[in-house]
């Protein structure tokens, strides 16, 4: 910790490394009767360094201006002693947080933002405008137990909160478990979170109490954050690089959806939860031949295992496809209630089955994304293989030839295609298609429409695939018009692989653009 005079007031910088974990119910008594003895057993020396009841109020100016910038600022109480805490936007890199944090402490409990030094504002800001326009917008209070966890020269800070965040109308429960590195290697910090992850159901989040205090204020949003076009690269970009910002995207659009679904139970947030497991997954395919190591392959093997487990999905998706009132089955089904009806309950029973709410807390889940965050941070490739800083240039064009190859290969264009030669090469079109999000920012200038018709196949494989699943679920039902949808559906089937067929004509006479 950095200290230094600011005005009359002692002023404190902290730069935090932690990792924060939500729980499902008050984790107080697991924490004392599991987590404390199982890492008294590793060797670890626990000690409660004190419990507090804390209250803090987050304040915003009336256009938000904290909240656009991403900075949160609170005015801590705790024994009638207050502090102000400025804390920046940082990094976060699958749930492990690295910011700066600003403390002044105050004499009372209203804020003074002219305590703080002028270099921590963005350029432009007005802080004596902001402070005229400062508004109290939401509070939170919990209990606060601290302990101290030491082992070899490691001192790791285990805080566990349990209390609400409250708005003057709606609430939301903190339960929550955050880790700090206070002395140490980063490694350290994951050496503790792995034991709590066997013992406790935890979900790895990299949403703040300011954040939760910000939904409750607006809502959160029902709508799915997309990936970009392509992942973000420059021709500069070395292979390990590259590499980490890959898997980066697709941890941090996994724990978005994941934490949406939670709060909205909208099951499209499921599928982005999906697609991001299928990213990182190809990602692992892709580079690791480059980075070869003992920790790339058991983090391959565990992705494909964890995606194999959700497998389940794409009936839920097919389902969600044929129910979707913006569908092109929508018009026919709503002439049909019954089948409306037994597709909602087939749906519905997916979920129950499956409970995808216990899932996101699921251990095999957050060890997953553990070992992604570790794996970024430790780079074990480096003692292991050489080559890993070379530009990933040098790469792309080997590889995404490669994967083209193989799929003009698997659909020659001389050769008519069928439902089920199309059911067969969908796996290997959409891991050729991720290698072109991955790669293809390399190519901006080059990349022109090649992408545009291949990608039309995948929605033509969306909804072959829900035809399919409709044909499926008629023949189980036994409705009374199974006959004449049936029919209905063969039409559009047969009209459908007509349309993909004119497109891959097309796609297939596409110039490659690396």
């Amino acid at each position: 910790m950095l200290r230094r005079q600011s005005n009359t007031y002692q002023y404190s910088l902290m730069s935090e490394i932690e990792l924060k974990f939500v729980t499902r119910q008050d984790p107080r008594e697991a924490v004392l009767d599991c987590i404390l003895p199982e890492l008294g057993k590793q060797g670890m020396t626990v000690s409660q360094a004190g419990e507090k009841r804390l209250q803090n109020d987050y304040y915003d100016t009336l256009e938000h201006d904290f909240q656009l910038a991403k900075i949160g600022f609170r005015v801590r109480g705790c024994n009638q002693q207050f502090e102000q805490t400025l804390k920046t936007q940082g990094r976060v890199s699958g749930g492990l947080h690295q910011r700066l944090e600003f403390n002044i402490p105050l004499g009372t409990s209203e804020p003074d933002l002219s305590l703080f030094d002028s270099d921590v504002w963005p350029d432009g800001w007005d802080v004596s405008a902001m402070q005229r326009s400062l508004q109290r917008q939401f509070s939170t209070h919990f209990r606060r137990t601290t302990f101290d966890v030491t082992f070899d020269d490691a001192h790791v800070e285990m805080v566990v909160d349990v209390g609400e965040v409250s708005t003057d109308k709606l609430h939301s429960p903190i339960q929550e478990i955050e880790l700090e590195l206070k002395t140490g290697q980063v490694s350290d910090l994951f050496t503790v979170a792995f034991v709590i992850n066997q013992l406790l159901d935890v979900r790895l989040s990299d949403v703040s109490k300011a954040a939760q205090g910000y939904q409750l204020l607006n809502g959160i949003t029902p709508q799915v954050t997309p990936l970009p076009e392509f992942l973000p690269l420059t021709r500069q970009d070395s292979t390990e690089s590259a590499f980490a910002k890959a898997l980066e995207c697709g941890l941090a659009h996994w724990q978005i959806h994941e934490h949406r679904f939670l709060q909205t139970g909208s099951v499209k947030m499921l599928s982005e939860v999906v697609t991001a497991v299928r990213l990182m997954l190809q990602t692992v395919s892709l580079y690791l031949p480059v980075l070869q190591c003992p920790a790339m392959l058991t983090l391959h093997k565990n992705l494909l295992a964890f995606a194999q487990a959700w497998q389940w999905h794409q009936d839920l998706h097919s389902l969600n496809y044929l129910l979707s009132k913006k569908s092109l089955f929508a018009k026919c089904l709503a002439k049909h209630p019954a089948l409306t009806s037994y597709l909602q309950g087939r749906q519905a029973g997916l979920l129950q089955a499956h409970a995808p709410e216990n899932r996101v807390f699921d251990s095999e889940a957050t060890a997953l994304k553990l070992e992604v965050s570790a794996l970024l941070h430790n780079k074990p490739w480096q003692g292991e293989v050489q080559g890993y800083d070379m530009p990933v240039m040098e790469h792309a064009k080997g590889w995404l030839s490669q994967g083209w190859q193989t799929v003009q290969q698997s659909m020659p264009a001389n050769r008519p295609m069928r439902v089920a030669n199309y059911c067969a090469t969908e796996v290997l079109l959409r891991q050729t298609l991720w290698n072109g999000f991955l790669l293809g920012d390399l190519f901006a200038e080059e990349r022109g429409e090649f992408r545009a018709p291949w990608l039309d196949l995948l929605i033509g494989l969306d909804e072959l695939n829900a035809l399919l699943m409709l044909k499926q679920s008629l023949h189980e039902s036994e409705l009374e018009s199974q006959e004449e949808l049936n029919e209905w559906a063969n039409e559009k089937i047969g009209s459908l692989l007509r349309v993909m067929e004119r497109t891959r004509e097309v796609a297939t006479r596409g110039d490659v653009y690396w």
